[in-house]
């Protein structure tokens, strides 16, 4: 478990301003996105009683679309409040003009794909206390639509954070066009289901070892699998379940 210092807070803290200037992009920014998922694709969210209403939360969904990255915060954010709403997201989008000046004001915040950027990883375990954060465990989008095994830098997370963990499942999002399995733009109906708080305390009184934050990866992605058993009726296509913590080849 980590313990943040006073030099930590300087660099991780939100400051009020930036607090209260994000809020300001996310009023101007929703309406025509919640319009889009609302109305085109009747996005609807299940289960937002269990994300906390104060404090740190991380949200570990599956991820098949490039949509997911705006159709959780739709679902799930206040507008009105100006609780801040995180997410990592690879640095080489932050260079691409006017995307990277968006998803940063959105509430996202660079970190190095493959390869082990610890200080991402810890600014995120920093906001996971503090803020939500939404966390895609597989670390990429599925190609086929089945649950990959999720990573161990999650699970870390999840271990130094000791914050609550909301298992997270989107379904039908791998039908969007920019997926690599998706060619319908209108009609699909979205939905967002929030899960129950995973206990991970018996994980938690393990040794920090990468073995530990595979095993508690490993017990999110289960989760996940769960709820997509249990809503499979709500997917336009028989979902993939496979065993979603059993190693496999990543994807690209």
């Amino acid at each position: 478990m980590i313990e943040f210092d006073d030099n930590d807070e300087r660099r991780f803290a939100l400051t009020p301003f930036a607090r209260r200037f994000a809020w300001f992009m996310r009023l101007i920014a929703f309406p025509p996105v919640e319009l889009y998922f609302k109305v085109i694709h009747r996005a609807r969210a299940i289960g937002l009683e269990n994300i906390p209403k104060e404090g740190g939360a991380l949200l570990c969904a599956n991820h098949q679309a490039w949509a997911d990255t705006m159709l959780i915060p739709v679902t799930c954010l206040e507008r009105w409040k100006t609780r801040p709403f995180l997410s990592p997201a690879k640095e080489e989008l932050f260079k691409v003009p006017l995307l990277g000046t968006m998803i940063r004001l959105w509430g996202a915040f660079p970190v190095k794909r493959r390869q082990r950027d610890l200080e991402a990883m810890k600014r995120i375990a920093y906001y996971a206390r503090n803020y939500p954060v939404m966390l895609f465990p597989e670390g990429t989008r599925s190609k086929t639509g089945k649950l990959l095994r999720g990573r161990a830098g999650v699970g870390w997370i999840a271990y130094s954070a000791r914050t609550t963990v909301i298992p997270t499942l989107v379904i039908n999002t791998e039908l969007y066009p920019t997926s690599r399995r998706g060619n319908r733009w209108f009609g699909v109906p979205y939905t967002v289901v929030y899960g129950e708080p995973l206990d991970l305390t018996s994980y938690y009184d393990r040794p920090e070892s990468k073995e530990t934050s595979q095993a508690i990866s490993d017990e999110i992605m289960r989760a996940i699998a769960t709820l997509r058993e249990k809503y499979k009726d709500l997917s336009v296509n028989p979902p993939l379940l496979g065993d979603p913590s059993a190693p496999v080849a990543d994807e690209a």
